[in-house]
Formats: C-alpha cells, structure tokens, sequence
C-alpha cells in the first residue's frame, strides 16, 4: 500500500519549465540535471518496491522536522516488525571509500551516504518516540543505476549494490506477517508531520520577457505543437494530448513560475503564444479554477 507517493519537487518542476523556454545559467542548468538525475534513480526504485507483494506501506518523498532540524527521507517502507528507510542514489562511474570518506575515481571527493543515514538515524527515533512509536529501524543506501561500480567496501556497510536489490525485495517478499492499525497510525502521522516547502529550496532568477512563449510538448519539451479541434499534436515527436489537459498543464506551469501574477485569460493566451483559442483558455479556467473580479478585472485563482 502506497501512502504517499513520489512527485517532482518545486524547484526541479520550475528548473525544467525555465530549461525549455528559456537558456538557464550554468549554475542553474548544473543544479538541474543533478536534481532531475536524482528524481529518475528515486522513480526507478519506486517501480521495484511497486513489485513487493508483501504486507507493507510505502511512504515516498518525506521532508521532516525534529527540534529545528529539517531532514529528508526517499523511501520509507512499514513491516510489520521494523520500519526499513532507504537513501537512494543514482551515481554513475566507479567510486570507493577510503578511511570514511567517499571518492569517485580518480579522486574526487564527494559526501559520504553513509554519514547522511547516520545523521537521520537518531533524529527519525527521536521523532517516532516522541508521537508514541517505538519501533526498530533499518537504514540503507541503495545504488540504483547499474552503471555504478564501488570498490573496496566493507561487507556489514548498511549499502545495497544494483546487483543486489532484486534479492533484498525477495527477501521482504518472504514476510507474510499482517499490518494492523499501529502501523496505518504511524503512516498517517508521518504523512501529516510531512512539509510541503523545503527551507533549502532554491529561487532560480528569471525574467518573463526572457522566456519563450508556447505550448511545450509534454513528452519531448520542444515547442513544435499544433492544435486541431480538442487535441494537440506534436510534429517533432507524435505526441497526441487532450487540450483539456495541455491548459490546465500551461496554467499550473505560469502559476508556479509567477506566483504573484494574476491568472487571466489574456495571460495566458500570451503564455501560450496565443496558440489556444481564448474560448477554450476561458472554458478551461471557468471549469477548474475560482473566478474573481469581473468584467475586464477578471481573473482566476
């Protein structure tokens, strides 16, 4: 049972909309594919623990508070005897340890898995022992990309290679222990302490002049779309999408990036680069958002 599943974090879901309207300053692009890598490996592992059919409950995506520390977790799954939280990763190349500290090769120092884990350990017991639940807890770090190689590793580190996840899931597959309601208490308390904002998140600069203005593809990202009756079609790619949903996608999309900007009809018929009719823009806003004002102060929440 998944209680809450994995989405694309604020900051990434703007770095991508700003990547395909806009040339994003090195830092930012750099800040981009590290968070999209990481997105792919996490969604990647989420397909596998979707295979599980042991009793369990997933919970994906958690941002925590203890005492003033804010603290993230991939994956959490609830067994019946141990709560089992995974730190996934979706490094490629060939790494090593050395003396506690964490290389790729040739010797390039990165932060260590390991110590993320040890620094979550005793915050999220804390936590659970705080809201009445005193239950054992297993850490890991899970390599998920099968181009990543680790040398020199001791054999009781707490990692889990690519070549080992398949036999650690058919491990957990083998308890066919029930849940009961302590553990649907503890999935919903941890769900409900989840933050929605990240303090660490960070504000790309941008400018709405700068920025493209059309319908972006929704599998290939480019702007090579057309519109007939209530589909859009992509030339680049084949792409086929109910209109329906590429307005509501435009919409979200400008109230993310411009969030002190009010939504309109004229906003976003200039958005689009006018490729949408404004009776289809204004149908769509009158279906799904809250009007506000009217006449020509019309807008739409």
């Amino acid at each position: 049972m998944i209680f809450k599943e994995r989405k694309m974090s604020d900051e990434l879901q703007m770095l991508q909309a700003l990547d395909r309207r806009m040339a994003l300053s090195p830092k930012d692009h750099k800040n981009y594919q590290h968070l999209l890598k990481g997105f792919r490996g996490e969604a990647q592992f989420d397909q596998l623990l979707a295979n599980l059919s042991c009793a369990h409950i997933q919970i994906h995506d958690l941002l925590l508070e203890h005492n003033g520390t804010v603290f993230q977790i991939d994956s959490l799954l609830i067994m019946k005897e141990k709560i089992i939280v995974y730190e996934v990763k979706n490094y490629q190349g060939e790494f090593f340890f050395e003396q506690e500290r964490f290389f790729k090769v040739p010797r390039q120092e990165i932060m260590n898995p390991l110590h993320q884990i040890g620094r979550t350990a005793p915050i999220l017991t804390q936590l659970l022992r705080k809201h009445g639940f005193n239950i054992p807890i297993q850490f890991h770090v899970v390599f998920v990309n099968p181009e990543f190689t680790l040398f020199y590793a001791e054999q009781n580190t707490p990692i889990i290679l690519p070549t080992q996840i398949k036999s650690h899931l058919q491990i957990l597959d083998e308890n066919n222990s029930r849940l009961n309601e302590t553990h649907n208490r503890l999935a919903k308390k941890l769900v409900e302490l989840h933050l929605n904002e990240s303090p660490y998140q960070k504000q790309p600069e941008f400018e709405y002049g700068e920025m493209k203005k059309g319908v972006v593809c929704g599998c290939c990202g480019l702007m090579e779309v057309e519109v007939k009756g209530r589909k859009v079609y992509c030339k680049h790619c084949n792409w086929v999408e109910h209109l329906d949903t590429v307005i509501v996608k435009l919409i979200m999309e400008y109230k993310l990036l411009f969030p002190n900007k009010k939504v309109t009809v004229s906003a976003i018929d200039e958005w689009c680069g006018s490729l949408i009719s404004l009776k289809s823009i204004s149908r769509i806003l009158g279906q799904y958002f809250t009007r506000k004002g009217s006449f020509r102060w019309t807008y739409y929440e």
